[in-house]
């Protein structure tokens, strides 16, 4: 399936008029709180999903990397997005790729429903603190335990 044609479903079923911008992007906005720009390559055979998590902390840096890069190993805490440093704007970026030659509809949107999830739980840890509190106290459930549990590291 291609870009275009997944935005014209998604925006035919939500009732409003979904399309790549010129510059072959898309910006939609869940819950008046969750937004996620959707940006097609050149090529249009790679589509990415991305969204500003937080400014980048003033303080306490490198334990709030910490917790982020923990997140990041096999997908297990993103649900197979990734965070990014924008350091021009010092912002972090929640950001997942997908291939649309091997995307259907449905899966589509189980992606970004996905995304958008795992960016609502990652900002609610971040409004609360909880990733500048230290290692031992932190109690961050990452969502699929059996992801990173299922690789072999040799």
């Amino acid at each position: 399936m291609n870009i275009r044609d997944a935005l014209a479903e998604l925006g035919q079923q939500m009732g409003l008029p979904i399309t790549l911008n010129e510059q072959g992007v898309c910006r939609l906005v869940f819950d008046q709180r969750f937004t996620v720009d959707i940006e097609a390559s050149a090529d249009r055979d790679t589509v990415h999903l991305y969204s500003v998590l937080c400014p980048i902390p003033p303080e306490d840096r490198e334990s709030f990397y910490e917790r982020l890069l923990e997140a990041n190993l096999f997908g297990g805490g993103t649900g197979g997005a990734w965070f990014a440093v924008d350091a021009l704007h010092n912002e972090v970026l929640l950001n997942r790729a997908l291939t649309m030659a091997n995307t259907d509809y449905q899966d589509f949107v189980g992606i970004l429903e996905s995304f958008v999830n795992h960016l609502e739980s990652w900002e609610g840890k971040i409004d609360s603190g909880e990733l500048n509190r230290p290692a031992e106290a932190m109690t961050v459930d990452f969502g699929a335990p059996s992801v990173t549990g299922s690789f072999i590291r040799a």
